[in-house]
């Protein structure tokens, strides 16, 4: 079976990693991308041809320009596949809500991985996109969705699809061939805390940092990744903060997760895609046995809490981060990560039987029809 992926940014970690395990599970693969880090380049998969149909540079556009650019060229891809037995692959919703209004006809499955007119400031948009959302999701052959939150936002407690499936933000596989060990004590008095990942201007996160380096100058921040937010180099003043720039995922995360004592995770809630979204990094934090900080009143804070290997704040709240930072012990942050410890590194790790189980289910269901 040969199937086309169609995705909006290449460079983010989980699309090369979907591509890599399509390949591995023997589907021929042709993949028509855009690029939003022209400067990284990103990781290519033997035996698939790849197209990239533009750059899309950082915060250069809107979301709507975006749709109005891409339109011409995901439907030169429909039209070049009409007819041939194909199944598509649609990563993101801007591809999803283009190959619905083109009005592409062969099979699609939908990763959905963001819930992202909920950004939108207007009600109205919202409501419309939520609906055109839902029919998507009703007319595709699978939709994935990375987070249960997403479920649960579309569905509330129950009538989910059948043709709905789960495919988490978790590491690559090739991070079990890393050695790596949790040997640090962390000293309550000189803490390390890390964000690792693209730098993007959420209050919340800028706010923690902020608050974290003025109000304690004997610890340390990190960031690590690509600010894509220049508004976080403000923070380049306090002496206590430091910039890494860019990394490689999987290969490098070992080296920064031994060197740090907690990991950031705080995103606005004001936004529902954040207060349902599942982060790739609890699987991080898990699997390097690093306590996790997280935004309250999220899924992610639910799963925090079921798994016990972080904790939860408003970002927001000056006070609430002084007094957390006052109030963390030596023997809670070694408690947190025992019990990440205790959960097996495999369950922090890509392995997607089930999601490509309902997969083949799908298909044989569509070919007797």
């Amino acid at each position: 079976m040969k199937i086309v992926v169609l995705t909006s940014n290449i460079n983010e970690a989980r699309v090369p990693n979907r591509i890599a395990e399509l390949r591995k599970r023997g589907y021929e693969l042709e993949v028509f991308c855009y690029c939003r880090d022209p400067e990284r380049p990103f990781i290519k998969e033997d035996g698939v041809a790849y197209h990239v149909l533009g750059e899309v540079g950082r915060g250069s556009s809107s979301y709507f320009k975006r749709l109005f650019a891409e339109f011409k060229d995901i439907r030169k891809v429909i039209r070049q596949y009409k007819g041939l037995d194909v199944v598509f692959y649609l990563i993101n919703n801007d591809t999803a809500l283009l190959y619905y209004l083109i009005g592409g006809r062969q099979p699609f499955i939908y990763e959905e991985a963001d819930l992202r007119h909920t950004y939108f400031s207007s009600g109205i948009l919202r409501r419309i996109f939520e609906y055109i959302d839902k029919r998507i999701i009703r007319k595709s052959l699978l939709t994935v969705f990375v987070s249960k939150g997403f479920a649960k936002y579309h569905y509330g407690s129950g009538g989910i699809p059948e043709n709905v499936a789960y495919a988490f933000n978790k590491l690559n596989p090739a991070i079990m061939d890393l050695p790596y060990k949790r040997v640090r004590i962390p000293d309550v008095n000189h803490l390390k805390v890390a964000f690792v990942g693209s730098i993007r201007l959420f209050d919340s996160l800028y706010n923690f940092a902020k608050v974290f380096c003025e109000s304690f100058p004997d610890n340390e921040f990190h960031f690590y990744g690509n600010v894509i937010d220049e508004k976080f180099y403000q923070l380049k003043s306090l002496p206590n903060c430091f910039f890494h720039g860019p990394f490689s995922n999987p290969s490098d995360l070992p080296g920064i997760y031994s060197d740090v004592d907690m990991v950031l995770s705080t995103y606005d809630v004001r936004y529902d895609n954040v207060r349902y979204a599942e982060p790739n990094k609890i699987y991080e934090s898990i699997y390097f046995e690093v306590p996790i900080v997280v935004s309250s009143g999220t899924y992610l804070a639910e799963r925090v809490s079921e798994t016990g290997v972080g904790y939860s704040l408003d970002a927001m709240n000056d006070a609430e981060v002084k007094d957390f930072i006052s109030s963390l012990t030596t023997e809670s942050l070694l408690q947190k990560s025992a019990n990440a410890h205790m959960i097996p590194k495999q369950e922090s790790v890509i392995d997607n039987d089930d999601l490509f189980r309902t997969f083949e289910s799908r298909m044989e269901l569509k070919r007797q029809l």
